[in-house]
């Protein structure tokens, strides 16, 4: 009887553990073809974004509404997202590196590295948003100028692959220049109020606009001028980023006029500046993957302050927002606010720089 008992047990148990054997195999082979049929992750691919106010995303509302708590992340709304957003349509991948500063000077995106064309004077100086005031950026450039880190990224081993760089760059877009321009101009008007003041008269012009007009053009255009200045050292840029051996696009974002009304006249200067970047590049004076993105025929289409352009610029810029006005000049009373792009200039420029991309 025990012996019967004792079979039968061992039977049962038996048949348990075949239960066991067989449950344990149908869970390996779910396991099995969840892990086969498992997806690969796309591959990390980068855009990079070098340039000023414009890649950061920043407008005077803004940073109003959040000062002193300046986060990045709520200035992601620039041309540099559109185009990432863009990007990943067909890039999975697509992580962007945004090193965009407010402010930022042609020559303090070179930064003070003479080995890559860098100066140590005060135009070189980097990102003073960041190193002066403590703003924080998208993507902390530590101690170096965003040229620098751009070469710094370009040339990156990938500790595993031991590829260069660690991971693709599919395309870089570069906007720098505006605050050359707006240099200029503050110094024009300081000269020419200076003018008036003490004499009553200007030798650049018969009225103050006139004046302030004429001084632009005679620090914008002559050999060493402001437009050369710009074009020179976004052409250093462009080359030293082509020196480490990156041959996907370099998309250069032209340039549009938000103070067309206040600076009667500007729109000419500012069509001249655009055309020399074009020319420039199709005469080969630039790397050959360079690209250009020219914003202006759409952000002020001609004639110079006619009811088209005044739309265009209160629909793509921040000039006529009525929450950041600062009347400078009384020439365009409600619309002398921000020259930054609305969300929808944003869009439009991202637009231009995918495309070219």
């Amino acid at each position: 009887m025990q012996a019967m008992n004792g079979s039968a047990g061992f039977r049962s148990h038996g048949r348990l553990i075949g239960c066991c054997l067989a449950l344990v195999l149908v869970l390996s082979g779910l396991a099995f073809s969840s892990v086969a049929s498992a997806k690969t992750p796309p591959p990390v691919e980068t855009y990079l974004a070098l340039g000023d106010s414009l890649a950061f995303g920043y407008t005077a509302q803004k940073f109003n509404e959040n000062y002193p708590n300046e986060a990045p992340s709520l200035f992601e709304t620039g041309y540099p997202n559109v185009v990432a957003k863009d990007l990943k349509k067909e890039h999975k991948g697509i992580v962007l590196i945004n090193d965009g500063c407010p402010g930022e000077l042609s020559a303090g995106l070179i930064g003070e590295k003479e080995s890559i064309g860098g100066k140590k004077d005060a135009e070189h100086k980097p990102c003073a948003y960041h190193f002066t005031n403590g703003l924080p950026l998208h993507n902390s450039l530590a101690t170096l100028s965003q040229l620098e880190d751009a070469v710094s990224i370009l040339t990156a081993e990938n500790p595993y692959t031991k590829t260069k760089p660690a991971h693709p760059v599919v395309g870089i877009s570069i906007n720098i220049g505006s605050n050359d321009e707006l240099a200029a101009v503050a110094k024009c008007e300081k000269e020419v109020g200076e003018e008036y003041a003490k004499e009553g008269k200007s030798k650049y012009g018969a009225t103050p606009e006139e004046a302030v007009n004429a001084c632009l053009v005679a620090t914008a255009l002559p050999p060493g001028g402001t437009f050369e200045k710009i074009l020179n050292n976004v052409k250093t840029s462009t080359e030293v980023i082509d020196s480490t051996g990156y041959t996907n696009p370099i998309v250069i974002l032209g340039f549009y006029n938000p103070q067309s009304f206040i600076l009667p006249g500007s729109d000419g200067l500012q069509q001249i500046l655009n055309n020399n970047f074009e020319k420039a590049i199709e005469k080969g004076e630039f790397p050959a993957n360079v690209k250009y993105a020219n914003p202006f025929p759409k952000f002020n289409p001609q004639p110079e302050q006619g009811p088209k352009e005044k739309k265009a610029i209160e629909k793509y810029t921040e000039e006529c927002n009525p929450l950041v006005q600062k009347v400078t000049t009384g020439n365009d009373p409600g619309c002398e606010g921000d020259i930054h792009p609305t969300e929808a200039g944003a869009k439009l420029l991202g637009k231009y720089v995918f495309e070219a991309l």
